[in-house]
């Protein structure tokens, strides 16, 4: 067997076990109550990231890339974390629930059966 094969089964088998102790890693960090919501999906999204990391380095050989590559995987990755984390703040704005609009609403001729029943 050439060096070079030997190489690259060193370091397949390196990721390999890599992978497994991280996860392992995640299955015990869902175990741990964070105090915070963000806290713990952070943690669960930076092993998650570290993974995906060493799978699409080493095994789609994206290491030797050229730089616009690493430019695009940081763009997904931004805009993956925008898109994840642009649910935490609904329950904070005003649009749609919890401003009132939604109170004094007709639900389509319910009201008017509920009148009805008790004049009778």
């Amino acid at each position: 067997m050439s060096e070079d094969i030997r190489h690259h089964i060193k370091t397949y088998r390196n990721v390999f076990i890599s992978l497994l102790i991280l996860t392992v890693l995640t299955v015990a960090v869902s175990y741990i109550h964070f105090s915070y919501l963000w806290l713990g999906l952070f943690v669960g999204l930076a092993i998650a990231s570290f993974k995906g990391y060493l799978v699409a380095s080493e095994f789609m050989h994206l290491k030797d890339e050229k730089n616009w590559i690493y430019g695009t995987l940081i763009m997904t990755v931004l805009f993956l974390f925008v898109l994840l984390f642009m649910p935490l703040s609904w329950h904070s704005n005003s649009v749609g629930y919890g401003n009132g609009a939604y109170e004094n609403v007709s639900h389509g001729g319910n009201d008017d059966v509920h009148h009805h029943e008790e004049g009778h």
